[in-house]
């Protein structure tokens, strides 16, 4: 459907202070854009669909929830496209405003719709709002969450574990020396010939190896901020590079976690890994350990949807070149009980071109809500 529909609407909260002391004074308005959609839709549900980072304002889903009668609203964090600065504690105060938006509005029930990096947040978001627990960054800084209104159902839609373990998986493990990240380790090299399906033993190793370099990274932040912070008068976070960060061997490795995925080329593979717009290669301390730190982050999202209380609905998507069965299965595991799972098949992670699979789903999702809620 190439038809925009919805109409854009701005939110507006009290923006938290940066960790940046240059930017002191006065904390400004927060404005976050928002795509409303709900021409002939009545008030029994509303689904409202958030990623941390994602603009997903443009959603390919919108214009067809709106179609089934499900009225919508696609959010923008105010870290969209920009993971600098990204926190997780901050993505969930600013999805709190668009669930209180929908409420406002009259919608009896509101739905979570988690996709891919959206679902953790999801999870997260439910677990805080229905149980307040947060009171600091991960850094141990004070951070003032406010109210978050309960949402009534999470619909998950091929979603990760969350970014820190999404990025784990990605970590380059031949890199030991973060100041040079030329200097590799061949046992633990991706980009050198060998056989696949991979050796299930060196890859034991290597994951293991990944685990090991986001906590040695982790450390790094910790002890840096500590150091930052005995300075009275110094900055209170600085920014970390992150190199090698595409290099998960199931991207080559289509026998690992297999659906109907192709495999990747492993020199495309590489060269992504390379890149210097790679996923997670910036980001500042803070921002590291809330949302790519593996042992500080809040973001695990089967962690956090075991911590819920409302009906899920997971979807797997049969192709997804990104987000593997076994993900799934453990939100699904952790909601057991109150989950439903189903796998939509054929469909690829961000379904460029899947315009009856994407009229299907919101299909399903408008149905599943009305039936069971």
């Amino acid at each position: 459907m190439s038809v925009v529909t919805g109409k854009p609407v701005v939110l507006t909260a009290e923006a938290s202070a940066s960790a940046d002391a240059r930017r002191g004074g006065s904390v400004p308005q927060l404005y976050l854009s928002a795509r409303y959609c709900a021409t002939n839709c009545d008030k029994l549900v509303a689904f409202v669909l958030c990623h941390p980072a994602g603009d997903f304002t443009k959603h390919y889903l919108l214009p067809y929830l709106e179609k089934h009668g499900g009225a919508c609203l696609g959010l923008a964090t105010r870290f969209v496209n920009n993971e600098l600065e990204l926190t997780m504690e901050q993505c969930i105060q600013d999805l709190g405003l668009a669930v209180a938006f929908l409420r406002a509005q009259g919608f009896e029930k509101v739905v979570l719709v988690g996709n891919s990096g959206g679902g953790s947040l999801s999870s997260l978001y439910q677990a805080e709002a229905e149980k307040p627990s947060i009171t600091t960054y991960p850094d141990g800084e004070s951070f003032v969450m406010g109210a978050l209104g309960e949402a009534d159902a999470i619909i998950l839609l091929s979603a990760h574990p969350g970014r820190a373990e999404a990025l784990t998986s990605y970590l380059d493990p031949a890199i030991f020396d973060e100041t040079n990240p030329t200097l590799r380790n061949p046992d633990l090299d991706l980009f050198v010939e060998r056989h696949v399906p991979f050796d299930r033993d060196w890859l034991a190793r290597y994951r293991a190896a990944q685990i090991a370099r986001n906590r040695r990274l982790s450390e790094h932040a910790l002890s840096a901020l500590s150091a930052l912070r005995r300075q009275v008068s110094g900055p209170r976070d600085q920014i970390m590079i992150i190199h090698g960060t595409g290099a998960d061997p199931a991207f080559i490795d289509v026998t690992l976690d297999p659906n109907g995925r192709k495999a990747r080329d492993l020199e495309l593979t590489r060269r992504l890994n390379d890149s210097h717009l790679s996923m997670g290669r910036v980001s500042t301390m803070r921002s590291w350990l809330s949302q790519w730190s593996i042992d500080y982050t809040r973001a695990d999202g089967p962690a956090r949807m075991g911590e819920t209380n409302v009906p899920v609905l997971a979807i797997s998507y049969g192709n997804d070149e990104l987000v593997l069965p076994s993900q799934m299965q453990r939100y699904v595991d952790a909601a057991a009980g109150r989950s439903e799972f189903e796998i939509l098949e054929g469909a690829s992670h961000f379904m460029v071109g899947q315009e009856s699979l994407k009229d299907l789903l919101a299909e399903r999702l408008v149905r599943w809500a009305r039936t069971s809620l």
